[in-house]
């Protein structure tokens, strides 16, 4: 993606470890601007795409993500573990652009979850049924 436009990102969630994995994906790519630590929400730069990487959705994880997807102002890319169908359902409902599985999300599909959330496109997650998709618009 050489000629894509920088795109402001900031990393989320509970586990230490994997928002330094995803910090370590990001750091060094030339298309990406990384905000370390991120703001308090409000003042994140609008246009900005959160990347937050949870193991499973818990209550504690969904209660963030509604955080981040609230007003629209961000546009948020999940690595997560496990998903069930009514998880699935609800993350797209809240807006979320693109879902990454984590024995799935290399560098490379990372960084194009980036740029296509940050262009506001919202993909299918890989590895899910598309009839389980097919009524968003994408």
């Amino acid at each position: 993606m050489p000629d894509a436009p920088r795109v402001t990102v900031t990393v989320h969630g509970p586990d230490p470890q994997s928002r330094a994995g995803v910090v370590r994906h990001l750091r060094h790519q030339p298309t990406v601007q990384l905000i370390d630590r991120p703001r308090p929400f409000s003042d994140e730069p609008r246009g900005t795409v959160a990347v937050m990487s949870v193991e499973r959705l818990d209550a504690r994880a969904g209660a963030e993500l509604r955080r981040l997807v609230r007003g629209g102002e961000q546009r948020v890319v999940l690595i997560t573990g496990e998903l069930r169908e009514t998880e699935l359902m609800a993350v797209m409902e809240y807006g979320v652009r693109a879902v990454l599985w984590q024995h799935r999300a290399t560098p490379r599909r990372l960084l194009r979850a980036v740029h296509r959330a940050a262009r506001a496109e919202r993909t299918d997650p890989c590895g899910v049924d598309h009839r389980l998709t097919e009524h968003f618009v994408y």
